[in-house]
């Protein structure tokens, strides 16, 4: 004769699912009444502290200042992002090591990420930039910004097959 080993949860004394779930909603709702009544009676315990505040606001000031991660390609020792901030400056010192060139503005166009409050990986860069009016050959000039952005790019990101427009959008002594 086999003998099914097997308990019936009810008749362990374990309440059902439904019976659980309930019980658990019941739980939250009353923390969010009790959490509602202290905080309209002003209690500190669930106020934000000025220190927390004065953190959050750094951060998101620190954030504001420095744009958002810029995600990079992999390295061997793993993913890692940027600021706006370090991709702009790298491109800026960039086009300022040509000889006669000086940044001016610089526009980046990013690939799609999900993450929010990140770039995706650097496809297009768009460099404004004042040349030197004593050069004989603007387009010549404008090719080595190009070619110096793509250069420091590659170099020190590995970002290879990026586009960079050069717009000269002034002319300078």
């Amino acid at each position: 004769m086999a003998v099914n080993t097997m308990r019936d949860s009810r008749s362990a004394g374990v309440p059902d699912e439904s019976e659980a779930t309930r019980e658990y909603l019941d739980r939250i709702q009353a923390l969010h009444r009790d959490w509602d009544e202290a905080e309209a009676r002003g209690d500190d315990s669930v106020q934000v502290s000025s220190r927390v505040r004065a953190a959050l606001s750094e951060v998101v000031h620190a954030d504001a200042r420095h744009g958002a991660r810029v995600q990079m390609p992999p390295t061997e020792a793993g993913p890692y992002s940027l600021s706006e901030q370090a991709l702009r400056t790298l491109i800026r010192d960039a086009v300022d090591a040509v000889p006669g060139a000086m940044s001016l503005r610089t526009a980046v166009d990013f690939a799609d990420t999900p993450e929010w409050g990140a770039r995706g990986l650097p496809e297009r860069v768009r460099c404004r930039v004042s040349l030197s009016a004593a050069s004989r050959d603007l387009r010549a000039l404008a090719d080595d910004v190009r070619a110096s952005v793509v250069s420091e790019c590659v170099r020190e990101l590995d970002l290879g097959g990026l586009t960079v427009d050069v717009h000269i959008e002034d002319l300078h002594d």
